[in-house]
């Protein structure tokens, strides 16, 4: 493992403090981007703010076009601009469009060097500075996170031993509705430490970064969440202490502490009037009674002030007792943090969306939607704008500083000025605590994905009534409900290849605790499915039809599909049409490691000449459809990227068998075929469709595919196989 030692540099988007803010000295009070004040700068497309730690910089951005576009990671010398190393991948199943990109920012693991950061696609994923992978995690097929067509990630907060990340996800058993989520992962090893779920159906997603503080001894993280509310969570253990409901949508800025207030900003409906936006002040601090029983909703009396500005993503910064804040009418507020006064407001470009503003040396550094870029001398009499320049491209992401360099990306290239310095001043912080008596357990993994026959490693800790662990890897008694066929010993989670799929619990006593994880067991490659020896039960909400979940294993599914009787007698999936949200669904079956995989299924839509409905498959992170209403068959994987269709006439009523693989090339390329017929009838020789892409998908999870437009219609699947390539 690459590592350096501490890191110094602006390790996050919101710089050391967490609020945009540096204690840097002697920088620029003006820049012209064709002067000798820019140091150097790189052409790439972004939406994020770069990270600096130990002379590299990190960011993300993108380039290509259609099926050829990717996303990357970049690695730079600070000094140049030189490139040492990149990462690239393709998008895959997502809503993504309009080239709407990385935009979210890597993080910097201040004791190691090592950087995180989220994919648009949902990787979250570890390297070395020099670019080595530790882990990863792809969010959609191991946790069921949903996709939006914003590409909104945010950032990783690095705290401690702890990477933790914000999703929208829908998994199974108690997580499968749709809910803003938290998940906690183990820096070193990317294992789940907790989930958090703090809030209710979102209206919205969000990608407000969590901060985090000390309060009363626990390590507390704050952030804003999908449901309009702001939240806060127990960063060691996961648990959700409180929420306080501020808008009826997503609130996306990250939050100000100050002093024992929590200070929040949104740009959307108020929960209590019609208007648009607000900033308030929260009083923090409150902790649940002893004989709470779910989450705290904090009462509206423990809002301090509010004013009526209006920020839809940008946060922001804080120095003393005011509050600096762009807003969506393009100004630059100063706000009295005390009061929530408006001190002035002025006027900088005709709007603004994500960007947030700097604050160092006595000034502001302030970029803007349209491209302008403004170095602001702010005052209680009010603001003197030392320089304005324009530059290439949308400003989007927040500036950061290192060294007396600057840097601000935007959607057409990354900028670096300033006036490099030799004697830059990095703030060092270090918390000190006694550990106290054990108070739980926790199992780690805490929620996991495990294939029949293969280990894992897992291991028990032991917490305090804060949750420091105070010792690791201690003996207990395990067991796992319902009883899949495994064994746990020597720190290890064997899974027989005979053991049945689904979903349930491991659990396990130690030092007079006791503590349960979830577990998922799934198949290897070759998988099948008929559903005949699924047992039905009374539908409780149509007294006619008897039904069951499809295979609990299934990611996200549940409230999607559901096995029924047909007239026939025949057992088949039919995706729901009761919930309107759920109209178009994905669900997956397996491991995001899977690779070189055939799939077959045979499905029947109900409707009539005119409308129908749509299923498929997904393999290997494409998505192959035969569509009802458009009467073809079509592969794609984001549609703005890749989407390839051939006519196929295909009725209601009337089974058809839809086949696909996936074939990669040594150099990376690969081929995506399919072929469709009626059930009955012979499989052609030849496939209707094959769709070549220059940077294929190399491995995904198998997954099912349905769309019943406007909930009108079911579409039918049955007789599901997997099988090797080489088969």
């Amino acid at each position: 493992m690459a590592q350096e030692g501490a890191q110094r540099g602006w390790l996050s988007w919101r710089g050391p403090d967490q609020n945009g803010t540096s204690a840097e000295t002697g920088l620029i009070d003006s820049w012209d981007v064709d002067g000798e004040e820019t140091l150097w700068t790189f052409d790439l497309r972004g939406r994020g703010t770069p990270v600096i730690g130990n002379g590299r910089v990190f960011f993300l951005g993108y380039e290509g076009e259609g099926a050829d576009l990717e996303e990357m990671i970049v690695c730079l010398d600070e000094r140049d601009g030189s490139k040492l190393w990149e990462i690239r991948w393709s998008d895959y199943l997502t809503d993504v469009i309009y080239d709407r990109y990385a935009i979210g920012s890597p993080s910097i693991d201040p004791e190691t060097g090592n950087v995180f950061f989220m994919t648009s696609a949902g990787r979250i994923v570890a390297v070395t500075r020099d670019g080595e992978e530790l882990w990863q995690h792809s969010m959609s097929e191991e946790y069921g996170r949903l996709t939006f067509p914003n590409g909104r990630t945010g950032a990783p907060a690095i705290d401690d031993e702890r990477v933790i990340i914000h999703n929208i996800t829908s998994h199974w058993g108690p997580l499968g509705p749709a809910r803003d989520r938290f998940h906690c992962f183990d820096k070193h090893t990317g294992e789940l430490l907790w989930e958090a779920t703090p809030g209710e159906g979102p209206k919205d997603s969000s990608f407000s970064m969590p901060v985090l503080a000390w309060e009363n001894g626990r390590r507390m993280l704050y952030a804003g969440t999908g449901c309009g509310n702001m939240a806060c969570i127990d960063a060691r253990t996961g648990e959700v202490v409180w929420r306080f409901k501020m808008a009826t949508g997503g609130v996306n800025s990250s939050a100000l502490l100050y002093k024992d207030k929590l200070i929040a900003i949104h740009g959307k409906e108020n929960v209590d009037s019609s208007e648009i936006g607000r900033m308030m002040s929260i009083q923090r601090g409150t902790l649940p009674g002893a004989d709470q029983k779910g989450v705290l909703v904090l009462d509206p009396s423990l809002e301090q002030w509010r004013n009526n500005r209006v920020a839809f993503t940008s946060s922001p910064t804080l120095v003393g007792n005011r509050v600096y804040q762009t807003t969506l009418q393009g100004d630059l507020c100063c706000i009295d943090a005390d009061t929530g006064k408006i001190i002035w407001h002025e006027k900088l470009a005709p709007d603004q969306i994500h960007a947030s503003p700097l604050a160092a040396d006595g000034k502001l550094y302030v970029p803007m939607n349209n491209g302008s870029f403004h170095i602001v001398r702010p005052t209680d009499e009010g603001p003197k704008v030392l320089s304005s320049t324009q530059l290439e491209g949308n400003c989007l992401g927040a500036p950061a500083l290192a060294g007396g360099r600057f840097y601000v990306h935007t959607t057409a290239k990354l900028y670096c000025f300033g006036k490099p310095s030799e004697s830059p001043v990095w703030p060092t912080t270090k918390h000190s605590e006694e550990l106290g008596d054990a108070h739980r357990l926790r199992i780690v993994p805490a929620d996991t994905m495990v294939r029949a026959g293969e280990a894992i490693p897992i291991r028990v800790d032991v917490l305090d009534g804060n949750g420091a662990v105070i010792a690791s890897g201690v003996d207990g008694e395990w067991g796992a409900v319902p009883p899949f066929d495994l064994k746990i010993a020597d720190g290890m989670l064997r899974v027989s290849p005979t053991s049945p799929l689904g979903t349930g619990m491991v659990t396990v006593s130690a030092a007079g605790l006791s503590t349960k994880a979830r577990l998922r067991v799934v198949p290897v490659e070759a998988y099948n499915q008929d559903f005949d020896r699924v047992e039905l039960k009374p539908h409780p909400a149509d007294a006619d039809v008897s039904f069951a979940f499809p295979p609990a294993h299934w990611l996200g599914s549940k409230l999607k599909w559901e096995v029924r009787q047909l007239d026939d007698g025949n057992k088949v999936l039919a995706k729901t049409l009761d919930r309107a949200l759920f109209q178009r669904a994905m669900g997956f079956i397996g491991h995001p490691d899977a690779s070189d995989y055939s799939m077959q299924v045979d499905i029947m839509s109900d409707g009539n000449r005119r409308t129908m409905s749509t299923a498929g498959l997904v393999n290997q992170r494409y998505l192959i459809q035969l569509k009802g209403n458009y009467q073809e068959i079509e592969i794609s994987s984001n549609v703005e990227r890749i989407k390839e269709t051939v006519p196929f006439k295909w009725k209601a009523g009337t089974w058809y068998t839809l086949k696909t693989r996936v074939d990669i090339a040594p150099d990376g390329s690969g081929v995506i075929r399919a072929k469709a017929w009626k059930r009955e009838e012979a499989e052609p020789a030849t496939w209707n469709i094959e769709v070549p892409h220059r940077n294929a998908h190399t491995h995904g999870s198998p997954g099912v595919f349905g769309f019943a437009p406007q909930s009108r219609f079911h579409v039918y699947l049955d007789n599901l196989s997997i099988t090797s390539n080489d088969a």
